[in-house]
């Protein structure tokens, strides 16, 4: 794993497990992780993992990671399926090609992996087309694949182990 995914597993554990109220409070818990980073660097991976501030019901606010839940085979958030199977457990596959990425799912799971892709790579891919059981990606231009795969991993933790 790279630096910058082990950083960004580190922060959507801590952004999971803690009560932050503000950056300073998660460069600390970073950095008690042998973790340093800049005020910069930590705002960029805020903004990769969709981390919003939400009321805590006490009057103030708090960091949180987007529509995930803690699955009870992990100590980090995973995307659900309504029938509580994770998202990765769908994906048998992925593989790039130039601009493209094809993702091959278990059959149904297409839809929902290209709805999350859509809502973490919005920006980075031109378009998403879903069938049943596969995911077709058409990236940018000037797309970086490693960079794809990092923000990918956001969407659907694991997903890399999968790639061809």
């Amino acid at each position: 794993m790279n630096a910058r995914q082990d950083r960004l597993n580190k922060l959507r554990r801590i952004i999971t497990e803690n009560r932050a109220e503000n950056q300073e409070d998660i460069l600390s818990m970073l950095a008690a992780e042998g973790c340093v980073v800049t005020q910069a660097t930590l705002s960029r991976d805020l903004k990769v993992l969709k981390v919003a501030k939400a009321p805590d019901g006490t009057g103030g606010y708090h960091y949180r990671l987007p529509e995930m839940r803690v699955t009870s085979s992990s100590s980090y958030l995973e995307p659900l399926m309504p029938n509580g199977s994770s998202t990765v457990d769908g994906v048998r596959s992925l593989e790039f090609s130039g601009q493209m990425c094809v993702i091959k799912t278990r059959p149904g799971f297409a839809n929902m992996v290209g709805s999350l892709v859509d809502s973490v790579l919005g920006h980075k891919v031109m378009g998403t087309i879903a069938g049943d059981d596969t995911l077709l990606l058409v990236m940018r231009e000037h797309s970086d694949v490693e960079d794809i795969i990092t923000s990918l991993e956001v969407a659907v933790p694991g997903i890399s182990t999968h790639r061809i």
